[in-house]
């Protein structure tokens, strides 16, 4: 069973559909959606569509799903996001609105190997940032192999009995990151962001898992970074939102 897995598009078109076209439909079985469709970037009708057009087998919400369609406020946000989550729930059209409201919690079983959530079994909006985190999210895993969102950064941690290790993505480094899963050992792995990724490397991220072959893969993909920034500062949302997918941070 081939997946693909993507995770905080936030309303990023240009990087959604690079990350599409490396990624076609006949690659994969199954499609993880693991939140935050929207939020931030300029076209959230556009990826909510093209998202629920791919007719994913499994999607969950993440938190700015949750303010942008009114689930609930945002007093947890930073004055840029607020902003942004207004600006964007004025956007959403009645249908889309309803329909990235519906959105399930997470965590959800995909099947007896694979899960997913948007910020860690035990809490959908809980950062998971460090090992501490890590080794609290895996202890409260279902399954072998997690895939997580929310920080917008990929990571991948392996849990061997008592012993964790971490293998961190190089910024600007092989488009490709490989993690071979080995049976008895557990996997949290973070795909990173498509449309806005934090780790200083502005390519947009995305993971694959072959169950065949036991093989994870953190994906990078190079897309109009200019088109999206363009998008951002035309719709009128805060120019630091635009400056920043130039950073990758």
């Amino acid at each position: 069973m081939r997946f693909l897995i993507l995770s905080d598009i936030h309303g990023n078109i240009d990087a959604l559909d690079a990350v599409l076209a490396r990624s076609p439909r006949d690659s994969y079985d199954r499609l993880l959606v693991l939140g935050d469709l929207v939020g931030y970037g300029a076209n959230p009708n556009e990826v909510v569509d093209r998202i629920f057009d791919l007719t994913p087998d499994v999607m969950i919400r993440g938190n700015h799903d949750k303010v942008a369609t009114g689930v609930e406020g945002a007093d947890s946000f930073n004055r840029i996001a607020a902003e942004a989550a207004r600006w964007t729930q004025k956007a959403l059209t009645p249908e889309n609105r309803e329909r990235v409201a519906a959105l399930p919690a997470g965590p959800k079983n995909v099947d007896r190997d694979v899960e997913v959530c948007h910020g860690s079994p035990f809490d959908e909006d809980a950062y998971v940032f460090d090992e501490e985190g890590a080794e609290r999210a895996l202890e409260s895993a279902h399954r072998p192999i997690c895939f997580f969102g929310h920080t917008h950064v990929p990571v991948a941690y392996i849990q061997k009995g008592a012993d964790l290790s971490v293998l961190h993505p190089q910024p600007g480094g092989p488009e490709t990151t490989v993690v071979n899963v080995v049976k008895k050992h557990r996997y949290l792995i973070n795909p990173g962001s498509i449309g806005q990724p934090r780790d200083t490397d502005p390519r947009a991220a995305y993971a694959t898992y072959d169950s065949r072959k036991q093989r994870i893969e953190v994906r990078r993909v190079p897309y109009r970074i200019d088109l999206a920034q363009q998008r951002i500062t035309e719709a009128g949302l805060p120019e630091s939102l635009a400056f920043r997918l130039g950073l990758g941070r």
